[in-house]
């Protein structure tokens, strides 16, 4: 039994189909089946049942369980042997959601291959309940997030708050104080008074996500009940469609900072303001989590610190977005 074997097996066990598992793998048809016959000829039962279609028997069930283990641990032994001998090579696997991805790794990951030239970065975009379970099984490394994080055997290190802020186009801030619309910009950069847009159309997330559910507890503690012009599932196509002037949005502070999200610099569109709402309620902690449990790379403690240094640093000053 050897690791190629098993690694061959496992993404046969994952595609349950010869023909695409070695595609996947650039091997031929008859060069994948030899591999798994051989561990099935050392093991003494056959691990898949090849009709009708392809599944697993008994012992090719508990060989997945036992060969991800056995690989997972084979991978952890090579990153400690590497960090101890110096080697400055190595792999590092990021878990991220997707629209947090756009407006954070663009802020880390050029300074972070800069000094870690030879360091092979793997991202893997999920939602941050199957980033949590790919994290608990070894799949990635370390995950971008929002605190907490649930999995028992995660350890965590606060990057940065990461507050909220209604972006609101200024012809709304004209309209609603034609007398004194300078002034009343400078004041909700410091105390928005959310009572002032109880009429004016919000453009908000779909239910579901977290930041629609911290807005609309903070709507209800304000017993404001807003006028949804829209809803969207993805921020950005929020925040650009209050950028043509059509309603506010909501926006967190994490993509004010990104250089490649629809943010305060672009050019284009109605000018807006970003007001934080400025609460514990309306303010989230942005995080890094890794597995306890795990060996954990001097890559990866590099990124966390690079990650600690940058975000800590790139804190946003509102003023500037007026």
């Amino acid at each position: 039994m050897n690791f190629t074997n098993l690694n061959y097996f496992l993404v046969a066990a994952e595609e349950m189909n010869i023909t695409r598992a070695a595609h996947k793998l650039h091997i031929s048809q008859q060069a994948l089946s030899n591999h798994i016959t051989k561990l099935e000829e050392e093991i003494g039962a056959p691990l898949f049942e090849r009709t009708p279609s392809l599944t697993l028997t008994y012992a090719g069930a508990r060989l997945v369980d036992t060969s991800t283990q056995i690989l997972d641990m084979h991978s952890q032994f090579l990153n400690e042997v590497k960090d101890l001998s110096g080697d400055s090579k190595g792999d590092l696997t990021i878990g991220i959601t997707y629209t947090r991805g756009q407006a954070l790794l663009p802020l880390l990951l050029p300074q972070y291959t800069k000094e870690h030239p030879n360091v092979n970065i793997r991202i893997e975009e999920a939602n941050s309940v199957d980033l949590e379970d790919l994290l608990a099984h070894g799949s990635v490394d370390l995950v971008l997030g929002f605190s907490p994080f649930f999995s028992p055997n995660v350890e965590v290190r606060e990057l940065s708050s990461d507050r909220i802020f209604l972006a609101v186009p200024v012809p709304f801030m004209e309209k609603l104080f034609p007398d004194n619309t300078e002034d009343m910009r400078q004041k909700f950069l410091t105390a928005v008074d959310i009572s002032a847009f109880k009429e004016e159309p919000f453009i908000l997330l779909k239910k579901g996500d977290r930041i629609r559910a911290i807005i609309d507890s903070y709507f209800k503690k304000h017993r404001i009940v807003p006028h949804i012009f829209c809803e969207s599932a993805n921020i950005q196509t929020a925040f650009a469609l209050a950028k043509k002037g059509l309603g506010i949005a909501v926006y967190p502070e994490m993509f004010l900072r990104g250089e490649t999200t629809l943010s305060a610099v672009d050019e284009g569109g109605t000018l807006m303001d970003y007001y934080p709402l400025g609460t514990k309620a309306t303010t989230e902690h942005l995080a890094i989590a890794f597995n306890k449990d795990r060996y954990l790379s001097k890559a990866a403690k590099d990124f966390i610190d690079l990650a600690q240094g940058i975000l800590s640093q790139s804190a946003t000053q509102s003023a500037k977005y007026i």
